[in-house]
């Protein structure tokens, strides 16, 4: 939104969004988005329900030329689509026709994807499966990286490719326009607070790619069985995957030898071909020999707490091992593991979750 306002090049009629929400100490929740239309003196129009008469006599009297959709919430209707000259484009977060939904940042991190992308799609009524009329390269995806730090990232590269796509269609210039091969969608849906909820069964590289993914909200969280059978809820903080030698795992860094900057292309069938040619590895991946694990001692099941002392928090996972560098025990603070320890008497055989 700030670049297509700084551009100078567009007019930025209204920004329709939801009625302002409250917290529990009822405190507006002032969306972003709301916040740099007051400061710049745009209109704002709250709509609880685009598809009720009111918005539709709205839409038709402002009459934009286009629709700019992103994170809004609501499925838009052909009518509504309809209600501006050039219909709707919308900016998603994935290299499309991967991640369909409304949270494909987090689950691009959550499975461990070592690239993904962004697209600008021409808006339909069906979530996420407008044909795509711009498309960023495959963008590395940095090993420990969290989800608000990706985000960040792809926002640039965001918003110079909707600032490229909307000069284009206000010269006429040509636009391509690639169908998406729906076969290969998959889903990315918004996010539950039970995700949070660590199954320490899943491997310590797993658990590690939820926490990136959960570390804005749910967060991650698991909770400690004391030994006066009460229990207390855990969020972790920072946390290493680790094998169970205790050695911190591999991770390679795609963006070590292939380097992405901000570039802008139009929507190319590579990308959809790095798609089919990926799904095909992982599928020799799922069938590749399994590695044989080393032997690890019985009572180590996951969510045992294998090492609880001075600095160290090692708990056993599905697959390899867990090291919490930073612990917030509910209603309390964030704070490092010594400080926790010396507050909380957990100990080695405990079990978490």
């Amino acid at each position: 939104m700030r670049a297509i306002y700084d551009s100078d090049e567009f007019d930025i009629q209204c920004l329709v969004t939801n009625p302002i929400r409250y917290d529990k100490s009822n405190r507006p929740i002032l969306t972003p988005a709301r916040r740099f239309a007051e400061q710049y003196h745009i209109a704002i129009s709250e709509k609880e329900d685009v598809h009720s008469l009111e918005f539709f006599d709205f839409l038709y009297l402002m009459r934009p030329d286009i629709l700019f959709v992103c994170d809004f919430g609501q499925i838009l209707s052909k009518r509504v689509l309809s209600g501006s000259l050039l219909g709707g484009i919308n900016l998603h977060g994935s290299l499309l026709p991967k991640y369909r939904g409304a949270a494909p940042v987090h689950w691009a991190i959550m499975n461990g994807e070592p690239f993904t992308g962004i697209s600008i799609i021409h808006m339909t009524p069906q979530i996420d499966a407008g044909p795509v009329i711009a498309q960023s390269p495959p963008i590395p995806i940095h090993p420990y990286e969290t989800v608000e730090e990706l985000e960040e990232r792809l926002a640039e590269f965001g918003a110079e490719l909707v600032l490229e796509t909307l000069r284009k269609m206000a010269k006429n210039e040509p636009v391509r326009i690639i169908e998406q091969f729906h076969e290969l969608a998959s889903r990315a849906p918004r996010l539950k607070k039970e995700d949070g909820l660590v199954n320490w069964s899943n491997s310590s590289r797993m658990i590690s790619d939820y926490y990136r993914a959960m570390s804005v909200w749910p967060k991650s969280y698991t909770d400690w069985q004391r030994e006066d059978g009460t229990k207390l809820r855990l969020i972790l903080g920072q946390i290493l995957p680790l094998d169970d030698s205790f050695r911190e795992l591999f991770y390679e860094d795609y963006s070590e030898s292939v380097f992405v900057g901000p570039m802008l292309t139009d929507a190319k069938m590579d990308n959809l071909a790095v798609l089919r040619a990926r799904q095909q590895d992982e599928h020799d991946l799922r069938n590749a020999p399994k590695h044989q694990h080393s032997k690890r001692p019985s009572w180590w099941q996951p969510g045992t707490v294998i090492r609880a002392n001075g600095r160290d928090l090692i708990i056993a996972a599905g697959e390899g091992t867990v090291q919490v560098l930073q612990i917030q025990p509910v209603g309390k603070k964030m704070m490092n593991v010594r400080d926790f320890l010396l507050g909380y008497p957990i100990k080695s055989g405990d079990r978490l979750g």
